[in-house]
């Protein structure tokens, strides 16, 4: 269960020198996003806007700045703030904001309460930046983005290609999974509501980290994933999990899930690719849960939890040394790794930019929640580019594994185009 930063979990003496301020203005929950991300954009500021699993609580956080662009991600070397990564460092900036103006509001989640009025909690902010954020004209949030020109979809034809390579590669021994992904570009024929459509995805996918981010680095992405990278608390605990397979939900109750030979044996792999991370720093001494069926949305994927007890460990730098054994992870590349990566170079036409890199709050009350960043679209003036990958194993069907990766596109496309 992930805990807000402002419930009572949170000690007192940790919050003491915080000033919280309410401004008067009262507005709909949409009304306020456009605000905020169209003040990022004109300020060309770093913007991090998110919600944890199981929270009903709205973060936002302005690096005025910009961001940091970073060479390696270390996050004992961190202040408090967003780190957004990207599946290869070579080919896009580790970007990590700072904490210049934080904010928050709560939604009644279960009750879809996206047209009640209400008022932001700043908790860092000065008086003319309050006001310009009030003052900002509310607009389409992608008016001003960058045209893309030269970006199309994946054919079909060119997936499949990929995914019959993959299995031939596995079936020669030089790889036992890969994860091909492909892009999925959508034109913008009308006012597209980017703050209304984050906001219904944060009603919808109550048990996945939902975000909203800007830079002039990165652009303007949107996410909802279900899978944790790291979980850190400081001088307690540490988490990662294995999450692979994919199923669509169906009337039957979860606990009833059957799944394939090919679904559980993806599921094991990346299990067996974190439990080898472990061994290489000779960490022995963890809890392992699950396997178990969890639901994200419309989908279904089996899910395995590793907690460590860094504090008994005397191991208060393992989330920062995990991080760089675990990414990229065999959910999103392949094993083994290099070989993978060679192989995804090779076969895949697109940059995967910041899908399946990891994003999330660092060092935030001694806490860090970072996630892969699945089920992910970046938008542009003209389009919505929308990412996803899927497991190939010795038994996969190219035909379903196409048929996958649409449906984890149409998880966000649903809700970014209201259908």
């Amino acid at each position: 269960m992930y805990q807000s930063y402002y419930d009572g979990s949170i000690k007192k003496a940790e919050l003491k020198n915080s000033t919280f301020k309410k401004n008067e203005i009262k507005l709909k929950p949409a009304e306020w996003m456009s605000k905020v991300v169209n003040y990022a954009q004109i300020k060309n500021a770093g913007l991090a806007i998110w919600k944890l699993p199981q929270d009903n609580t709205i973060h936002i956080l302005y690096d005025l700045d910009g961001g940091t662009k970073l060479d390696e991600v270390n996050l004992d070397d961190l202040e408090a703030g967003f780190i957004l990564a990207p599946f290869q460092a070579a080919e896009n900036p580790n970007i990590h904001f700072k904490t210049d103006i934080k904010g928050s509001f709560s939604l009644d989640l279960v009750n879809n309460s996206l047209d009640e009025l209400i008022e932001l909690q700043w908790e860092k902010i000065k008086s003319e930046e309050e006001d310009s954020i009030i003052k900002t004209n509310i607009e389409s949030l992608h008016k001003r983005l960058k045209k893309t020109v030269s970006i199309n979809s994946t054919s079909k034809k060119d997936y499949i290609n990929t995914v019959k390579a993959g299995i031939n590669a596995i079936k020669t021994e030089e790889l036992y999974k890969v994860v091909p992904s492909k892009i999925k570009c959508v034109n913008i024929e009308e006012t597209l509501d980017i703050a209304d459509a984050y906001l219904k995805a944060c009603a919808k996918y109550t048990d996945a980290f939902v975000s909203l981010t800007f830079s002039p680095t990165s652009g303007l992405w949107m996410g909802a994933t279900p899978e944790t990278l790291i979980e850190d608390k400081k001088n307690e605990y540490f988490k990662t999990v294995a999450l692979a397979g994919t199923q669509v939900k169906t009337e039957n109750n979860v606990i009833h899930t059957a799944w394939t030979q090919k679904e559980i044996e993806e599921q094991a792999l990346v299990s067996r690719y974190i439990i080898n991370c472990f061994k290489k720093i000779r960490l022995r001494e963890y809890e392992e849960i699950g396997p178990k069926t969890i639901q994200a949305g419309s989908l279904l994927h089996l899910k395995t939890t590793y907690k460590v007890d860094t504090k008994a460990l005397n191991f208060p730098e393992l989330a920062s040394v995990m991080l760089k054994l675990l990414h990229p992870t065999s959910a999103v590349c392949g094993i083994p790794k290099e070989k993978a990566l060679e192989f995804l170079a090779e076969k895949e036409s697109h940059n995967r930019s910041y899908f399946s890199g990891f994003i999330g709050p660092v060092r935030m009350y001694d806490q860090s929640h970072i996630f892969v960043n699945l089920r992910c679209c970046q938008f542009t003036s003209n389009k919505v580019i929308f990412y996803a990958g899927a497991g190939i194993t010795i038994d996969s069907d190219p035909e379903k594994e196409w048929f996958e990766t649409e449906m984890k596109c149409k998880v966000l496309e649903d809700i970014v185009f209201h259908t």
